[in-house]
């Protein structure tokens, strides 16, 4: 898209405050997700308890749809930030596959080898079946 599509890092900590350090890591490692910033718009990283057995969740949120989570309990916060990065690249690459999965794979050379085709009552492998529409004609027939 245009170079001014940032995305926004927001740090929240519950019962406990996210330190400079923790939160340099932690944009050092969420930086892995920018090759999915086209959509993407903000990730909210929330800590409870950050230095003791943190359970760190991680929010996408994306231009549209509904927003994404992951969430776990680590013994430090940068081992807990590093496993939900990988978490959530695996739902972003699944979701950009889901997307990207729906259209058919040389579709537009699938369809006009089956309109050339159809005039000649062969499939474009040049096989023996027969067509739906040879199949019609021969009970139309008789």
């Amino acid at each position: 898209m245009t170079g001014d599509s940032d995305v926004t890092i927001e740090f929240k900590g519950r019962h406990d405050h996210i330190t400079e350090r923790m939160q340099a890591h932690a944009a050092r490692k969420l930086a892995r997700l920018a090759r999915f910033q086209d959509r993407l718009v903000r990730i909210e990283v929330v800590a409870d308890h950050a230095h003791k057995n943190p359970e760190v969740e991680l929010i996408v949120h994306q231009r549209r749809g509904a927003p994404l989570v992951a969430k776990d309990r680590g013994t430090s916060f940068s081992a807990t930030i590093d496993l939900l990065v990988d978490k959530m690249e695996a739902q972003l690459r699944k979701l950009k596959d889901k997307r990207k999965d729906h259209k058919v794979q040389n579709g537009k050379e699938l369809r006009s080898g089956a309109r050339g085709a159809a005039g000649t009552g062969r499939r474009r492998g040049g096989d023996d079946e027969e067509t739906y529409e040879q199949a019609v004609r021969r009970t139309l027939r008789g």
